[in-house]
Order: C-alpha cells, then structure tokens, then sequence
C-alpha cells in the first residue's frame, strides 16, 4: 500500500509540473499566436497602412516560413558570413486579378522594450527572404 501512495504522489506531481508548463505562456509566444490569426493580421495592416480600408482580405492571407538564413558573399563571390533570424509572423497576401497576380509580403515583429537596432534586423530578414526568392 505505501508504495502505491508513492506512485500516486509521484503522478500527481508530473501532472502539477505539466500543468505549470502549459500556463508559463511567455508574451511573446502569446503576441504571435495572436498576430497568427488571419482576420486580426489584415486588420492590423489595414487599419495602420490604409486608414481602416478593407483592403487586405483574411483569406487572400497564406502563412510563410518565418526562418531566415543567408549566405553573405565578398565581391570575389567567396563566403563572408551569414545572416540567420526568424521573424514573429510573415505571410504572402495573394490576390488573383485579371491581368495577372499580385503579391505583397507582409511581416510584423513585436517587441516588449524599444530597441533601436531593430530596423537593422528587420533589413536583415528582409534580405534573407528577397536573396531566397530570387
């Protein structure tokens, strides 16, 4: 019997620490679960680029790799580094039209603190995605 209870004890505890686990959701995680969402992803953009105009569409919306990795070259065409990142949510707005196809890529980055080198970062995923389509 003592080594039951044990049992149930040790049980009991691995549940308590999963349960700490899944309720440690950390801002950011929350930010980009949120931002993930199609609707609230257009509506952002809308709101901030065209003043409120229903102009990205949720279901124009397709969700992109977020990963970024660049292999920088000298001007010999030799390796000089490399630029590696992930941006908080990217996605392509695809949107069909008679004389063709337009395409914009969308990213947000969040932030909890002002941090003035972030332009630089976000040039540099920027980078990584147009040096990886093209």
């Amino acid at each position: 019997m003592e080594k039951g209870v044990a049992a149930g004890k040790r049980k009991d505890g691995i549940a308590a620490d999963r349960e700490k686990k899944k309720s440690r959701i950390t801002p950011d995680v929350a930010v980009k679960n949120y931002w993930s969402g199609n609707r609230e992803f257009a509506d952002l953009f809308n709101a901030v680029l065209f003043r409120g105009e229903d102009v990205i569409h949720p279901e124009e919306l397709i969700a992109d790799d977020t990963e970024t990795s660049v292999l920088l070259e000298d001007k010999t065409g030799h390796p000089a580094g490399f630029i590696r990142g992930a941006r908080d949510t990217l996605k392509v707005c695809r949107r069909s039209a008679a004389w063709g196809v337009q395409l914009a890529i969308l990213g947000l980055e969040s932030q909890e603190m002002v941090h003035y080198a972030m332009p630089l970062r976000v040039m540099g995923y920027d980078c990584g995605k147009y040096k990886k389509t093209v």
